[in-house]
């Protein structure tokens, strides 16, 4: 039985590979901060080891044994940093697979911040020697339960500095499913998949959850400097806002919107709509 081990397995888009690989015949580990963690990923039949993503050596002791891994980091200035890290490891132990979360639109000569770090880190892999799977999901539909779930409760709304634009949303359980299929097959051995979910308005969405919850919610349009004045006011680092205020200026041009099959002819079904996400997660949003 091969030996998978997820790092980063406590936030959302690990959780979703950790559950998406149970009964996929593979023994699964997942790489955690601390032992307070044990129990987030235990409850996925997944053994918890303690992994300091920064140190070279606690990788190399994490990865030791393990045919492959997944990566993802969060939001976070220079990620390629860890990528190498992990590289490194995966060299050292002789892993077979390296699966990279990384963004729609990576690219290390990217016009934003985010596609710049994104693509360092794709290019690092790609350089590496290893066997690899690179996903690049869209924004997640998840946004909405951690960001604009206690306005929704409060004042029947949400707000974003995205104007009327097209944008791309997607369920990441998709993002999961389609990472747990690559870990434990050989057919996805060099392949980059874009994930981008289905394309809406904010307008739409909020059209959505209206009808879901029973209740008027409404997008709220925002000034670009009114959003960032409020980041700056929630004690968000300054390089986060500026990073989330490009992707912001490039969702309001439409250009984040978009379609991509990858995960149809992976999965043979249609990404997860907003309204069937709206609908399993209510109870986030009453």
């Amino acid at each position: 039985m091969e030996q998978v081990i997820v790092l980063g397995a406590t936030g959302n888009i690990g959780t979703a590979v950790l559950s998406n690989l149970q009964n996929r015949n593979a023994a699964v580990f997942a790489g955690v901060q601390s032992e307070n963690d044990f129990g987030k990923v235990s409850q996925f039949g997944a053994k918890p080891i303690v992994v300091n993503f920064t140190d070279q050596e606690s990788l190399n002791q994490a990865l030791k044994g393990k045919h492959r891994v997944f990566l993802v980091t969060p939001l976070m200035q220079n990620p390629e940093a860890v990528t190498q890290k992990v590289i490194n490891a995966a060299k050292m132990n002789g892993l077979k697979h390296i699966v990279r979360s990384t963004a729609s639109g990576a690219n290390s000569n990217g016009q934003i911040q985010m596609a710049r770090w994104a693509g360092a880190s794709e290019d690092l892999i790609k350089a590496s020697g290893l066997n690899y799977t690179i996903l690049r999901p869209s924004s997640f539909l998840q946004n909405f339960i951690n960001f604009h779930s206690q306005t929704i409760k409060a004042y029947n709304g949400f707000y974003l500095p995205v104007g009327d634009a097209m944008l791309s949303m997607l369920d990441i359980n998709d993002l999961g499913e389609v990472a747990a299929i690559a870990l434990t097959s050989d057919e996805h051995f060099g392949k980059t998949y874009e994930l981008s979910g289905l394309t809406y308005t904010n307008e739409g969405l909020a059209e959505t959850l209206s009808t879901v919850l029973g209740k008027k919610v409404t997008y709220i349009d925002v000034p670009e400097e009114k959003a960032k004045e409020t980041m700056l006011s929630n004690h968000m680092p300054e390089w986060m806002v500026n990073a989330m205020m490009e992707l912001n200026y490039i969702t309001k041009q439409g250009w984040t919107a978009g379609y991509s099959d990858d995960f149809k002819n992976i999965t043979g079904r249609e990404y997860t709509n907003a309204e069937t996400f709206f609908t399993n997660n209510k109870q986030a949003f009453i």
